[in-house]
């Protein structure tokens, strides 16, 4: 069977007795005795909110789907169906972490549509009112034996460490886990937040068709429980009929005493149709119709069926009924979702009716998608999604209702109701799609389909509790703002501390103090219900401060308009600086803010906040903090003077241009430590004529008017000096010993100036007086003498510095000494060809003994004077040849001599003019021409 939806929505918009409008819900999970086959489960959400908003849903504290919905844009959510549902017995009368947390920024609704083939069924969150700590079981009572029934009850905790107990079931009863009632009278189990439990009992069993029903379930922390049977059957003998008998249940403190039915589809007499009554106190009696004799007397933990014959036609088909009870009681309707003759019985459904109460909401909107759950049956093997719906409403008398902005024909109601002349009832067959219904008084409404072997019936309904103040706008005061709902209530009236405030009367009120916060509201001739105080606390207070800091800086917090004294543990730092650092003093509270580089100008911002000492409503003010860190730049700098001439300079300290900072102090010092200390009668006096070495630091202490300090090192270095070479002779060889000496003075400048790539600007004079005025007189870079001579240099500084004048002797250096300068020698002609080789090398002798001297041979005595066309040695020489020869010794001048050899051909027996007398040879060969003949 599968419910088709019987839904009576109670819906008290903006507070915690919305039954199913509410910012939580929670689903405990089932077990499935049916086989399982062809499952389907989805979750529903709606929301009367315009503005598009998050919804999100839980399993086992894990976010497992998000969802957005607005009006008019409702959305159902597929669910892993082992997230709800389970077949395995493993899973039962143990912790799991099955069933589901659904939770939103704003109210909505929520209900889950499940079903497995021929059977469905529906479970409508009562949201947070569906949550307590002592509730009493639920189920349709079993009226045939079949191993696919069963008892079950569920719970789901909400916070860790809950502790639940089971108790009050009868003997007979035997759980699915093989312990019975007799043995194990008393469960107990203890779950974290999100964990879940499932008790279960065979349908196949006598002492489980009804000794379950009113066991006693409590719990040391809030839970949420969901009860029925998966599947039931409570008509009749019918082993082949059964559908899904599941709803969500409330805790004791949500119940009431008058209640009102609209009948299901099911015929009068099939027994599908009626009451299930469980008392939570003894001797309470129960009255249908305001009959003077109750059907029933129950003590705590009984229950009764109110048949079907108890409902009362009030024309056009429609049956109600009305129960009153003279204790609190749960009452949860038995149904048929479908009328099909002789099927009816597979249709079944089960709801919690919420009873009647003074409080009930005015609109409910909206209802999303009422006509849907899909399913798989006999008649539908392909599966059906729409399933036809009516709906049913319990308003008050006299109400103007539309649903969906149009008043109900006048053949659905509003219809009597035997017993009450407050209440009266519609029922509005086909509807579809989504659904708002508004009244002018208090309404519920509520749902019963069914198709084919499918039925079920869903309701939605309030509950009477204290209305709650909703916040909107901020969190505090000014800007928060309160409300309670502003369509259930008629009159509103805000207090503070207890106190009314004058001309609050509306349904929201925005704070512009610190406070304890209720509201007093009424609706029609109910007595007023006063709200849950509602803490509102001043905003903290934002505010700006900027300090000029050098490297720390304390702060003390004090507030800018309250008039608490600030607490020092509450002083926190919430953003921290990124140029320094903020520490909390703990004991005082005093924040010490410390730049991380002084010296380095910027701008750093932090925040702190800290509270007063109003026990209650402490006053808090954050601060921004803007740091402007007066980086006192300096620059280390070198200062550069002129030589004296003693290897010193005299200095202007203060020219040294070391910061841009303005207006500052300057101190020096000679040395760092007497600087960081600033070592009294240690700085330097004469701060404009210092006089120092090439090289030395100087340490400038800076300070400005906030007391910032810097020091800078000062480097004082010396121009380069001209250093030409004092008393300079120059000593130069005639090279060519021509008497005079050629020099090339811009060769000369290395030779005496140690920096000729500094010093660029190098002249020459011929006399001192020229020299010292540095006019245009110079000397020609090719300068020769011919004597020994005194020139003057003159070396000006490329940086303005006094010029250098200096004399250069030069004198013509000493040639190498020779024996003699010339020497002849004669040599025959051996071979008789004309020609003589000769070395000349053993004539060197003639000349010097000298063994370091050189010497070269040159055809001439330019070549000889200019070291050029040397002629190599031994030579060939024929006739009288004068031959230059050229000594050179390192560091003497060289010196020319020369010889002449005689080359001698024999014609006559002897040349005695020549006292050589050279010797003829005669041969047979030999007879050319000038030899003589004897």
């Amino acid at each position: 069977m599968k419910k088709i939806l019987s839904f009576l929505f109670l819906i008290l918009f903006f507070t915690s007795t919305l039954a199913q409008l509410d910012r939580e819900h929670w689903f405990a999970p089932m077990v499935d005795r049916t086989g399982n086959s062809n499952p389907n489960q989805k979750l529903y959400i709606s929301t009367n909110r315009t503005t598009p908003f998050p919804v999100e849903i839980y399993n086992n504290n894990t976010l497992i789907a998000t969802a957005t919905i607005s009006k008019g844009n409702p959305q159902k959510v597929d669910i892993l169906r082992d997230y709800i549902i389970t077949s395995q017995q493993t899973d039962l009368f143990t912790p799991t972490t099955k069933g589901l947390y659904v939770k939103a920024e704003f109210p909505f609704y929520a209900n889950l549509r499940f079903s497995v083939f021929n059977h469905a069924e529906i479970i409508t969150s009562k949201g947070i009112p569906s949550t307590g700590k002592t509730f009493y079981a639920a189920n349709a009572p079993i009226s045939v034996s079949n191993s696919i029934l069963n008892f079950m009850t569920s719970v789901l905790a909400t916070e860790d460490n809950t502790t639940v107990t089971i108790t009050g079931y009868k003997p007979t009863v035997q759980f699915s886990n093989g312990t019975t009632g007799a043995t194990n009278p008393t469960i107990t189990f203890n779950l974290n937040k999100g964990q879940s439990y499932i008790i279960d009992g065979i349908g196949n069993i006598t002492g489980n068709f009804d000794g379950f029903i009113g066991a006693k379930i409590t719990a040391n922390k809030n839970i949420n429980v969901t009860n029925g049977n998966f599947n039931g059957q409570y008509a009749g003998n019918y082993p082949q009929s059964s559908d899904i008998l599941m709803d969500q249940s409330v805790p004791v403190d949500r119940l009431g005493n008058e209640f009102a039915l609209v009948k299901g589809n099911g015929s009068i007499g099939s027994n599908m149709e009626g009451a299930l009554v469980i008392a939570t106190e003894d001797n309470t009696e129960i009255r249908v119709n305001n009959e003077v004799v109750p059907v029933a007397t129950l003590n705590t933990g009984q229950y009764f069926m109110i048949p079907d014959s108890k409902y009362q036609l009030q024309g056009s088909g429609h049956y109600n009924l009305y129960i009153k009870t003279t204790k609190n009681v749960y009452i949860y309707q038995v149904l048929a979702g479908a009328s099909t003759a002789g099927n009816e019985v597979a249709t079944g459904g089960f709801n919690f009716i919420p009873a009647l109460n003074c409080y009930l909401p005015k609109q409910i909107n909206e209802l999303g998608l009422i006509d849907e759950n899909f399913v798989y049956s006999n008649g539908n093997p392909n599966g059906i999604l729409n399933v036809p719906t009516k709906l049913n409403l319990i308003t008050e008398r006299g109400a103007v209702v539309t649903v969906n902005g149009v008043t109900p024909p006048i053949s659905t109601g509003p219809f009597n109701m035997t017993g009450t002349l407050n209440w009266v009832t519609y029922g509005i067959p086909n509807t579809a799609g989504t659904v708002t219904v508004v009244s002018s008084k208090a309404i519920t409404a509520g749902i019963n389909a069914g198709s084919d072997a499918v039925g079920y019936g869903g309701f939605f309904a309030g509950f009477p509790t204290q209305p709650v103040i909703l916040k909107s706008g901020g969190d505090c005061a000014p800007g928060i703002v309160l409300t309670v709902d502003p369509v259930i209530y008629d009159t509103y009236q805000w207090y503070v501390g207890g106190v009314l405030i004058p001309g609050a009367t509306g349904a929201s009120y925005s704070p512009t103090q610190s406070g304890y916060y209720t509201c007093s509201v009424t609706m029609g001739s109910c007595a007023p219900l006063i709200t849950a105080q509602y803490k509102v606390q001043n905003c903290t207070k934002l505010s700006n401060a900027a300090y000029d800091v050098c490297t720390t800086k304390t702060i003390t917090p004090a507030f800018t308009s309250s008039t608490q004294t600030p607490v020092p543990s509450t002083v926190a730092v919430l953003t921290a600086p990124t140029l320094g650092t903020a520490t909390v003093n703990a004991t005082t509270g005093i924040i010490t803010y410390t730049v991380t580089n002084p010296g380095t100008a910027g701008t750093d911002t932090f925040t702190y906040t800290f509270c007063g000492n109003n026990p209650d409503f402490p006053d808090c003010e954050t601060v921004t903090v803007t740091i402007n860190i007066q980086a006192l730049t300096v620059n280390n700098v070198t200062l550069k003077v002129c030589d004296n001439g003693s290897g010193q300079g005299v200095f202007n300290l203060t020219t040294a241009n070391i910061t841009s900072n303005s207006p500052v102090t300057i101190t020096y010092y000679t040395n760092l430590l007497d600087a960081q200390n600033e070592t009294p009668g240690t700085a330097i006096t004469n701060t404009t004529s210092y006089t120092a070495a090439n090289g030395t630091i100087v340490y400038a202490v800076v300070k400005n008017n906030l007391g910032c300090k810097a020091i800078a090192q000062i480097t004082l270095n010396l121009y380069p000096f001209a250093n030409v070479v004092n008393n300079y002779t120059g000593t130069f060889c005639d090279d060519n010993l021509d008497g005079t000496v050629n020099i090339i003075l811009s060769n000369i400048t290395p030779l005496v100036l140690s920096n000729t790539t500094y010093f660029t600007n190098v002249r020459y004079y011929a006399n001192l007086t020229d020299a010292n005025a540095g006019n245009t007189n110079t000397l020609p870079n090719n300068w020769s003498y011919t004597t020994t001579t005194t020139i003057y240099i003159r070396v000006d500084s490329p940086d303005g510095c006094p010029p250098v004048v200096k004399p250069l002797v030069f004198v013509i250096g000493n040639k190498i000494p020779l024996i003699k300068t010339t020497h002849a020698v004669t040599m025959c002609d051996d071979n008789l060809d004309g020609t003589k080789i000769i070395d000349l090398m053993p004539y060197i002798s003639q000349f010097t003994t000298d063994p370091s001297v050189t010497v070269t041979f040159h055809p001439t005595l330019p070549d000889a004077q200019n070291n050029t066309a040397q002629i190599v040695n031994p030579m060939n020489l024929s006739g009288t040849q004068t031959i230059f020869i050229r000594f050179e010794k390192s560091g003497v001048c060289p010196n020319i001599a020369s010889i002449t050899v005689t080359v001698k051909t024999p014609k006559s027996s002897l040349i005695l003019k020549d006292k050589i007398i050279c010797p003829k040879t005669f041969t047979t060969l030999d007879a050319g021409p000038g030899f003589d003949s004897y």
